[in-house]
C-alpha cells in the first residue's frame, strides 16, 4: 500500500463524519415537518431570506441555472454507472481506483447537498398548513346553489373582461409579451400580500425552459427549481394563459408549494386586476375547475330527486333515453352556465399564438415516435402519482379554497 492510499484511508473518517452529519440534518428536518406550526413559522421567517438571496443571484443569469445543473447531474450519474465496469477491470490500478473513489465521494456529496437543499427550500414549506393560516374551522360542505353562485360570478367577471379586450376588424387580438405578463402577474400578487404576507418582496424573472419541447408533450406549463429558487415555464404557452401560469409559479416561489394554494392565489390575485387580460386569464382558469364542481353538485341534486321519486331517470339504453335525460336536466337546472362566445374567441386566439410559437421551432422528437411515447407514458404516470401524493392538496383542491373564500363571512 503506497503513501497516497494510506492518506485516503486517513481521510475517510472525516468524510464519513460529514456524511453522517448531513444525514442527521436531513432526518431532523424531516422530523420537523411533523409540526405544521413549525413549518409555517419557518416559511414565514427563515425561508424568505434564503429565497431572496438565492433568487437574486440566479436571477442574474438569462438561463435557468437549475436546469443546467440538472443536466450536469444526469451526466454525472451516467458517468458513475459507466465507471463501474472499468473499476472492476482496473481495480488493481491504484491511481484509477483513487480517481473513482474521489468521483463517487463527490457524487455522494452532491446527492446529500441536493437532499438537504430540497428539505429547506421545499419539503419543510410544503408541510405547513394550507396558505400558512393554521387550521381554522372552515366549512367544507357547500350547497349546489352556493357552488352555482360562485360559477356565475366567475362567468360574469370573465365576460366583462372579454368585453374590454379589443378585437381587430380582421379578428386578431393583440396580446401582451411574456415579459409584460410576468411583470403584471408579480404586481397583482404583491397587491394581495396584505392578506397573504408571503407574497411581498422580490420576484425574479420566470425563465423559459430549454426542455420546453418535452414539457409540452408532458402537459407541464411550469415548475420551480427549489435548489436555485428559479420559477421556470414551458415557452410554448398561450399568451392568455401566461399570466395565471406565472402567478401560479410565483406563488410556489413565495413558499405556497401546495398546488391548491398556488391555483387559489394566482386565480384570486388576477381576478381582482384592473387589467382585462389578467382578469380573463384568471376567470377562464377558475371556470374549468368550478364548472366541474358545478356538474358534480348538480348531479348530487339530481340523485336526490331520483331517490325521492320526483324524477324517473331513463335506463340510458337508447338515443331516446339520452334525449330524455338531457330534457330532465334542462327542466330542473336550465342550460349549463358558460362563458360568452367573445371570451372563448379570445381564448382560442391565444391558443393559436401558442401553436404558432410551437411551429416556429423544429422538433426532433416529432421524428422519434418511440421516444415521444415514452415521454407521454411517463407524463401519464407522473400526473397519476402526483395526484395520489397530493390528494386534497392537488390542483382541483382550489375549488374548496375558492368556496371558503367566497363564503368566509
Amino acid at each position: 500500500m503506497d503513501m497516497e492510499e494510506e492518506q485516503i484511508k486517513k481521510t475517510m473518517p472525516p468524510y464519513l463524519k460529514n456524511v453522517l452529519i448531513s444525514l442527521a440534518l436531513i432526518l431532523a428536518l424531516a422530523l420537523s415537518t411533523l409540526s405544521p406550526a413549525f413549518c409555517d413559522w419557518y416559511t414565514d421567517h427563515i425561508y424568505p431570506i434564503l429565497c431572496d438571496v438565492i433568487s437574486h443571484i440566479t436571477g442574474l443569469f438569462p438561463f435557468a441555472v437549475g436546469e443546467i445543473l440538472m443536466y450536469l447531474g444526469i451526466l454525472m450519474v451516467i458517468a458513475a454507472i459507466l465507471l463501474l465496469p472499468f473499476l472492476i477491470i482496473f481495480r488493481k490500478k491504484a491511481r484509477f481506483r483513487r480517481f473513482c473513489i474521489g468521483y463517487y465521494k463527490k457524487l455522494g456529496d452532491a446527492v446529500l447537498g441536493i437532499l438537504l437543499t430540497y428539505m429547506i427550500t421545499w419539503f419543510v414549506p410544503f408541510n405547513g398548513t394550507v396558505l400558512g393560516q393554521g387550521d381554522p374551522a372552515l366549512r367544507t360542505q357547500f350547497t349546489f346553489e352556493e357552488v352555482e353562485a360562485v360559477l356565475l360570478d366567475i362567468i360574469e367577471k370573465g365576460n366583462s373582461a372579454a368585453e374590454e379586450i379589443a378585437i381587430a376588424e380582421d379578428g386578431t387580438v393583440e396580446f401582451y409579451s411574456p415579459g409584460k405578463n410576468m411583470e403584471l402577474a408579480a404586481k397583482e400578487l404583491e397587491a394581495l400580500s396584505g392578506e397573504y404576507g408571503r407574497l411581498s418582496g422580490y420576484y425574479p424573472p420566470v425563465k423559459a425552459a430549454i426542455c420546453s419541447d418535452i414539457l409540452e408533450r408532458m402537459n407541464i406549463g411550469g415548475y420551480n427549481y427549489p435548489y436555485t429558487m428559479e420559477p421556470t415555464n414551458n415557452r410554448y404557452l398561450s399568451p392568455l394563459y401566461e399570466p395565471v401560469l406565472y402567478a401560479h409559479e410565483y406563488s410556489h416561489h413565495k413558499g405556497y408549494y401546495k398546488e391548491n394554494e398556488a391555483n387559489f392565489l394566482s386565480q384570486l390575485a388576477l381576478s381582482r386586476s384592473k387589467d382585462p387580460y389578467l382578469r380573463l386569464s384568471a376567470c377562464i382558469d377558475m371556470y374549468y375547475y368550478m364548472f366541474d364542481a358545478y356538474i358534480e353538485a348538480r348531479d348530487g341534486e339530481l340523485d336526490k330527486l331520483i331517490a325521492s321519486g320526483e324524477v324517473v331517470w331513463p335506463e340510458m339504453k337508447t338515443k331516446e333515453d339520452m334525449k330524455r335525460a338531457k330534457e330532465i336536466v334542462k327542466q330542473y337546472f336550465g342550460e349549463d352556465p358558460d362563458l360568452s362566445e367573445r371570451a372563448w374567441y379570445i381564448n382560442d386566439a391565444g391558443n393559436d399564438v401558442e401553436e404558432e410559437r410551437y411551429d416556429e421551432d423544429s422538433h426532433l422528437i416529432d421524428e422519434l415516435p418511440a421516444v415521444n411515447k415514452i415521454i407521454e407514458d411517463t407524463a401519464t404516470q407522473g400526473w397519476r402519482i402526483q395526484g395520489e401524493i397530493l390528494q386534497e392538496y392537488s390542483y382541483d383542491g382550489v375549488v374548496l379554497l375558492l368556496l371558503q373564500y367566497y363564503y368566509k363571512d
